[in-house]
């Protein structure tokens, strides 16, 4: 009994002990917050909150400036693209990385969407994509003097091919057909000197779209009048008279034909810029 008595005690007074404990590391606790922070240590941390707001205002602040100066360029470019370029259903312009020094003015990408693009001795491009790098523009001479990389995608509709021929002296009702990946016909009345023919008589060319000399050009493979084959000498004459189909050279915004594809409702290009700058 005197054992069970005393193991009791020592258990309580164990308890007491940690109990004690607790409550002076507690007091301990409650006068350290309550200690009043040194002037010194106060202006630290309220210069360091002030210095960074700074900092985030600035960021901001730059962030918001670039983004106002690709938007004004954008517009910019928006108004000049149907003169350099040609007028246009609608044109859609990114720039990235613009910056104007003055008279000088340089942008690091530009990316360009025109649809139902009219360009002269070409048919009317139903798209084009424009991807520009590195650009170096003078605004005073509205004159470009360095260029990284120029390149576009150009898509041709069948009915503007067409449309394009049609309106050519000697050629009348024509009617353009694609055959993936590069054979085209075209079916139409002509009459041209040397080789004139009734009105009514139909003619069927078919022939494969090539790349020549910067030029999108049908190269004919066979000419049929009313049905029948003809020589070489009309089928010569034939292609003078058609080609070549789209032309992108004319300046200011000149450019080459570099590839071509035939697809089931559209002709699809690429171009390169016809400048060369260092």
């Amino acid at each position: 009994m005197t054992n069970a008595i005393y193991r009791h005690h020592v258990i309580v007074r164990s308890a007491d002990a940690i109990l004690f404990v607790e409550r002076c590391k507690a007091r301990r606790a409650v006068r350290s917050f309550d200690r009043p922070v040194s002037t010194s240590r106060l202006f630290e941390l309220m210069r360091a909150s002030v210095l960074g707001i700074a900092l985030i205002h600035s960021a901001l602040w730059l962030s918001g400036c670039a983004s106002m100066m690709d938007a004004r360029v954008e517009q910019r470019i928006t108004a000049e693209l149907p003169r350099v370029v040609g007028p246009a259903a609608r044109y859609e312009v990114n720039v990235q990385g613009a910056r104007d020094n003055g008279e000088i003015a340089d942008i690091r990408r530009l990316h360009v969407i025109g649809t139902r693009v009219e360009r002269e001795k070409s048919p009317v491009l139903d798209r084009i994509e424009v991807t520009m790098s590195d650009i170096v523009f003078d605004r005073k001479e509205k004159r470009l003097l360095s260029l990284g990389t120029a390149d576009a995608n150009v898509r041709v509709l069948p009915s503007d091919i067409s449309a394009f021929l049609d309106a050519r002296p000697g050629l009348d009702n024509v009617v353009v057909a694609l055959y993936p990946p590069y054979e085209i016909t075209i079916e139409t009345q002509f009459a041209v000197a040397g080789f004139a023919l009734p009105r009514v008589t139909s003619a069927k060319i078919r022939g494969r779209l090539v790349v020549n000399d910067g030029k999108l050009a049908m190269e004919v493979v066979d000419l049929r009048v009313a049905g029948f084959p003809v020589g070489t000498i009309p089928t010569i004459i034939v292609e003078k008279l058609i080609n070549p189909l789209v032309d992108l050279s004319a300046p200011p915004a000149a450019a080459r034909v570099t590839s071509v594809q035939v697809m089931q409702d559209s002709v699809v290009l690429t171009a390169s810029s016809a400048l060369a700058y260092p």
